[in-house]
């Protein structure tokens, strides 16, 4: 371990298992090393044991938070992961529960997403987390409304899909949820052709992927490809032979889930969905992703303007 540089930027690898969590803080040093700075980890309390695996992670964030809070205040911090999961979970607008509290939390730094170059400090903090520290600070360590909001053990997640194929190109929509308080909604763009059946499989797989990297373990599919729901649940047969490798690979998929239900969905149903697929093979960006809110206008922008002016003006 050494000394941070300063004023340039630390590097935050998250580590989780069924039983701890750990954070690994790095910097670059001159020559583009990365450099560990410092390593925390602890054990995690009953009800966090039945966290699923994204809420494990966004937990490690704030405990990393508040045991290195002088770090994060005094340095821009990095989080360094490949996870949708996890990067869908810290940038939704609206989340009631425990994540609207760690949200809360971790706004006061400046806080910032990255995917990792090397595997090397992400290694080191997944070996460290297999030994867990004992907590030096009980009281100061717990954070608000962490057992409080604990999983139920058998709770069942919602999965709804769609993809949308061009001349060129594909779009994948895949939203989860579980009530009102957790949900998740990505689009992916897909840089190669696809034929309408082949980028409902992309979508389909790519949702059970998701939802297994976000330990979901209880999971029910909705989506509006017939030929999709329909080889899944063994009324249709294959008959495209290109189909056969993503077929196998749903089978070992759906296995992996403690409970699996799909079903159809009417199209009117799944416009969530079909609308994330439609803008992931639309849409043309520089670079891996990005990032697009999208906002609610009960008005127009006329009238909302008018106020701003009268606020100006009063």
């Amino acid at each position: 371990m050494q000394a941070p540089i300063h004023k340039k930027p630390l590097l935050l690898f998250l580590a989780t298992n069924s039983y701890a969590i750990g954070a690994l803080i790095t910097q670059e040093d001159g020559g583009g090393t990365e450099q560990p700075i410092y390593y925390i980890s602890r054990a995690l309390k009953d009800a966090e044991t039945r966290y699923l695996r994204a809420e494990r992670a966004c937990l490690a964030i704030v405990y990393a938070s508040q045991r290195l809070r002088h770090y994060f205040l005094a340095y821009e911090v990095w989080l360094m992961t490949k996870s949708h999961a996890i990067k869908a979970l810290l940038q939704q607008p609206i989340l009631s529960g425990r994540i609207s509290q760690w949200l809360l939390q971790l706004s006061q730094y400046d806080l910032r997403m990255g995917t990792p170059r090397a595997v090397k400090s992400q290694a080191i903090a997944n070996l460290l987390a297999q030994f867990p520290r004992e907590e030096e600070f009980p009281p100061d360590d717990k954070v608000s409304g962490e057992v409080a909001m604990a999983e139920e053990v058998r709770e069942q997640w919602v999965m709804k899909f769609d993809g949308s194929s061009t001349t060129h190109s594909g779009g994948v929509g895949v939203v989860l949820y579980h009530e009102e308080d957790k949900g998740v909604a990505l689009s992916f763009k897909l840089e190669f052709p696809c034929s309408n059946n082949t980028v409902e499989y992309e979508a389909y797989l790519t949702g059970l992927a998701i939802a297994l990297e976000m330990g979901v373990k209880h999971l029910k599919v909705l989506g509006d490809s017939n030929l999709v729901i329909c080889q899944a649940n063994g009324s249709f047969s294959l008959k495209e032979p290109n189909l056969a490798p993503y077929r196998a690979m749903t089978q070992k998929m759906e296995e992996k889930f403690s409970t699996f239900e799909i079903e159809h969905a009417p199209r009117n149903e799944n416009r969530f969905a079909d609308a994330l697929a439609a803008l992931g093979s639309q849409i043309i960006f520089e670079g891996s992703s990005a990032n697009i809110e999208v906002s609610k206008r009960e008005e127009s922008i006329i009238e909302v303007l008018k106020e701003k002016f009268r606020e100006e003006q009063g």
